[in-house]
């Protein structure tokens, strides 16, 4: 069983983790819509992006949410910090998922992250 620590060291859950904090010191969508505008995907961190598919508008979309939560943005920064993928960050996110607690309401883990439920809309 993975524990919420090895699937941090995914590659990929580390490129989320480091692409946020620097998404969010753009200061807004509007500023992380620049910041998109102005990379070159062929060069340096921009290749290494463009390899882990944020080189498409809907993997960039996803990540600005992530980075500017509508709602929930403990349990966004608390499921970013455990691992878990970018759709499932988005889900919180956007307010259409919670991460599910245990009896002493603290977050519970899941394979992969923490455990994410969906709302059913």
């Amino acid at each position: 069983m993975n524990t919420v620590t090895s699937v941090a060291k995914n590659r990929a859950i580390r490129l989320q983790q480091e692409l946020v904090p620097i998404l969010r010191a753009t200061g807004s969508l509007e500023g992380a819509e620049l910041y998109w505008r102005r990379v070159d995907f062929k060069k340096g961190f921009g290749r290494k992006l463009a390899c882990y598919g944020f080189s498409k508008r809907d993997r960039q979309t996803l990540i600005n949410r992530v980075a500017f939560p509508n709602t929930n943005f403990n349990e966004v920064d608390a499921a970013l910090k455990a691992g878990n993928k970018l759709i499932q960050l988005y889900e919180l996110a956007s307010g259409t998922a919670a991460i599910a607690r245990d009896s002493t309401n603290r977050y519970k883990e899941a394979k992969k992250g923490l455990k994410i439920i969906s709302y059913n809309r």
